[in-house]
């Protein structure tokens, strides 16, 4: 009896092994089919971040040329091939050139692009603070130095002369 459950014990170990081997990867190839079935809003997703190579500011996904249709239909090739949704954009920016992209790559001179409008707005702050700092300032300090017999002097060459005096006269600034 022991005998037996010696023998029993490897050999059921080895059908054990021997079958998920053999079974393993074919179950690992039937659900990679499955996770690679192309659906419609997938392609379309993909779509979208492609320009159409015939009309100009529209994405694949919303132009119907015939064109538009026939790179959908490869990118649902390509989705079925089992490529990423990266790897199909890359496969066309290679393919067709970056102008195909909606959103061009973030390297070498359209870094510089997307990293521009944050310059001029930081820049443009920064000089507006100052800018402003620096009419604050004067405001004020035109306010201190001036006194009302300053200003009237100030503004005595445009007025004549008899208005003038009529004026001190009035605010009492002549008789000290």
């Amino acid at each position: 009896m022991s005998c037996k459950k010696i023998f029993i014990k490897p050999i059921f170990i080895f059908i054990i092994l021997f079958t998920s081997y053999f079974l393993l990867p074919a179950s690992r190839s039937y659900s990679t089919a499955l996770a690679q079935e192309p659906d419609y809003d997938r392609v379309n997703e993909i779509a979208k971040n492609l320009n159409c190579p015939t009309c100009t500011g529209i994405n694949l996904a919303d132009c119907r040329t015939l064109t538009c249709e026939q790179w959908r239909n490869q990118i649902n090739d390509l989705v079925a091939q089992g490529y990423s949704d990266e790897e199909v954009l890359n496969y066309f920016a290679t393919r067709y050139g970056s102008q195909v992209l909606q959103e061009p790559p973030k390297s070498g001179w359209t870094l510089f692009l997307w990293v521009l409008p944050v310059l001029v707005l930081l820049v443009g702050g920064g000089w507006l603070i100052f800018a402003m700092r620096g009419w604050g300032h004067q405001k004020a300090a035109s306010v201190i130095a001036v006194s009302p017999q300053t200003r009237l002097a100030s503004n005595a060459p445009h007025l004549p002369s008899h208005y003038l005096s009529q004026v001190e006269k009035d605010l009492d600034l002549g008789e000290d």
